[in-house]
């Protein structure tokens, strides 16, 4: 679960994450990550609390017990729309962005879409357990390419691009805090669809600070190099930063081309992240509508999003008006709303005694 956890986090943010912190908090962009980070830790224990109470029901059922059934499936209807499914569409969308321009010029959008949500499909049919063990392949393959990128920028890397430190005070450190803690940070909420699949609530913290740590130092080392690399200053054309450090190495004039370690490593965690969502809008769904299996709810799900994805934005530049709200959006869902929940549960629980 960790693992699983860990990459879905990772997911688009080791390619676009950098930019927009660097654009936000400049060349104090790391501390932004690390004050995130502790953001993170003091939510384990909100999660942990909600996972107790659910007490190996799923998300669905801890609702209905919370809130009534009717309202508590409104709450869950809502949850799902704008949180997994929301990342689902944009996600595929991304992906469907960098092939078409990077990879496939040639190649149709919705090709690339169809292909990957088959390969989601085949992996969801054989369960969302089967999924997380393929995690403990996967993770090493991402973590060596990782740590080949992060050596192969030493190279060219300036330590005075940081200096001075804090030179713009507080406020942007705290923005780029609260930018990470909504992405990818505050998606913690997303771990209570797998609670049902784990034993105890002592595995399951565990898998949640594991999780932290690990997407937290990732992402911190990416940063730390881009900024050491490319400067502050980064063009606005720019929206990938950490590919375009890449393309700039060159050893000898014969170790070049890292770039292609990092679209490698952004296919594999984007594979995950939209899995993982994939997985919790299906059986999310089926909850609602009270299916038994929501493996029935694959297709046609899959179906409905490639032309949301095609729509979801007419041009990239969208991309900086989505990011400038989506804080505020993921924030009250993922954060504000799971307070709500466990308080409510606790309030209810002491009414009755």
């Amino acid at each position: 679960m960790a693992l699983l956890l860990t990459l879905n986090y990772w997911g688009s943010a080791l390619l676009g994450l950098p930019s927009s912190l660097i654009g936000v908090s400049g060349k104090d962009a790391w501390l932004s990550i690390l004050l995130g980070v502790c953001l993170q830790i003091l939510l384990i224990p909100l999660f942990t609390g909600i996972f107790k109470q659910m007490n190996g029901d799923t998300v669905g059922k801890y609702l209905n017990r919370t809130f009534g059934k009717g309202f508590g499936k409104a709450l869950l209807a809502l949850w799902l729309f704008f949180v997994p499914f929301h990342i689902f569409v944009l996600t595929m969308r991304s992906l469907g962005d960098f092939t078409s321009t990077d990879l496939y010029i040639e190649t149709p959008p919705s090709a690339i879409y169809i292909l990957i949500l088959a390969a989601m499909m085949y992996c969801l049919f054989k369960g969302i357990k089967a999924v997380a063990k393929s995690a403990e392949l996967t993770f090493p393959i991402a973590g060596f390419l990782l740590a080949v990128l992060l050596l192969s920028l030493l190279h060219g890397a300036e330590w005075d691009n940081f200096l001075p430190v804090k030179e713009d005070g507080i406020r942007p450190v705290l923005h780029g805090s609260v930018m990470f803690l909504a992405y990818p940070n505050s998606e913690i909420a997303l771990s209570l669809f797998l609670a049902s699949c784990i034993k105890n609530k002592k595995t399951y913290s565990k898998a949640l600070w594991h999780s932290t740590w690990l997407t937290g130092l990732g992402l911190l080392l990416l940063t730390v190099m881009v900024i050491a690399v490319l400067g502050e200053n980064l063009p606005q054309n720019i929206p990938y930063a950490s590919q375009f450090a890449a393309k700039t190495v060159t050893v000898g004039g014969f170790y070049e081309r890292i770039e292609t370690a990092v679209t490698v490593i952004w296919f594999i965690v984007m594979f995950y992240r939209m899995i993982f969502t994939y997985y919790i809008c299906t059986q999310g769904l089926a909850e609602l509508f009270e299916l038994k299996n929501h493996q029935r709810l694959l297709p046609p799900l899959a179906l409905l999003s490639i032309p949301l994805a095609m729509l979801v934005w007419d041009n990239p530049s969208v991309i900086a008006e989505i990011t400038a709200v989506w804080p505020t959006c993921v924030i009250f869902f993922n954060i504000l709303l799971p307070l709500v929940w466990f308080i409510t549960f606790r309030a209810k629980g002491r009414t009755k005694q």
